[in-house]
């Protein structure tokens, strides 16, 4: 019997047809998993974009509103702009009258005349907040006159001047709650009294200059006063805080000492072809 004829197989036409069948759907399946995968791709990228506007928009804001009142100042730089403010370490309420055993004249601060001693209603909130190189400053209302007063060691009775040492100790009477009390060596003698008896400690002014240039917002501190506004500050350290910068703008409305300004901040923030943009207002406590 002829087995030959049972003999069955693949004509090589079957197997071409078979080959271009599976890459076909080969291409198909790899379609379907790649738009999932280039989708996911592109959601993530757009997180990261807005995570790094959001975190930037933050430290901007933080910076701001611990800033020294009237002390922000903003100065178009090229397609981007920088803003500066003076940075403060702490802020308390000064003692301006006689109360309880407080009532010697080193209790109180003393506008009439230099003064070398006087007590705060209560504490700092830092550890140590007079470090070496920090001021006070009580009543400012203007960021020219803080910067220029600063940097030229000016003394109109805001900011006490650089050779200044001032120090702190605390008092405690016999029936009264303990007090902080600030030395001032030599005395200085302060033109005007804050209605909410407020002085503040600065150590330096703090920089954010956002510039599409070289796509980047950097962030500087512990620089140097200057009457002019710096851009860029000299000295001093900095940070990139944004890399991936495309637009960036700001505005500043300053308010009135009585009222609050507001600092609006608008990025741009572009990767592979795709930009999200941001924009951020900040409240700016302007009460000396």
């Amino acid at each position: 019997m002829d087995r030959c004829g049972l003999q069955s197989g693949f004509s090589l036409l079957e197997l071409i047809v078979v080959v271009v069948l599976l890459g076909i759907l080969a291409s198909a399946g790899g379609l379907l998993i790649l738009q999932p995968i280039e989708a996911y791709d592109d959601q993530v990228r757009r997180q990261q974009l807005v995570d790094q506007g959001e975190m930037a928009l933050r430290q901007i804001a933080r910076d701001v509103r611990q800033a020294l009142p009237n002390s922000v100042r903003v100065t178009p730089v090229g397609a981007g702009f920088a803003v500066e403010m003076v940075n403060t370490v702490d802020g308390a309420r000064y003692r301006d009258e006689f109360g309880g055993e407080f009532t010697t004249t080193n209790d109180t601060l003393e506008f009439s005349a230099s003064d070398s001693d006087f007590n705060l209603l209560g504490f700092f909130n830092t550890s140590n907040p007079l470090a070496a190189g920090r001021r006070l400053v009580i009543y400012n209302t203007s960021a020219t006159g803080i910067y220029t007063d600063a940097a030229l060691n000016n003394n109109p009775g805001i900011v006490t001047t650089a050779g200044t040492t001032v120090s702190l100790s605390t008092v405690t009477p016999a029936t009264d709650d303990p007090e902080h009390r600030v030395n001032m060596n030599p005395a200085f003698q302060f033109a005007q009294q804050s209605p909410g008896q407020r002085v503040f400690v600065i150590d330096g002014p703090t920089s954010y200059i956002c510039n599409p240039a070289t796509s980047q917002i950097v962030r500087y501190s512990n620089y140097a006063f200057s009457a002019a506004q710096p851009t860029p500050p000299v000295g001093g350290s900095s940070g990139v805080v944004i890399s991936q910068l495309s637009g960036c703008n700001m505005t500043y409305t300053a308010g009135t000492s009585q009222r609050g300004g507001i600092l609006t901040v608008e990025i741009t923030i572009t990767d592979s072809g795709e930009s999200i943009s941001l924009l951020h207002q900040v409240h700016v406590v302007n009460v000396p």
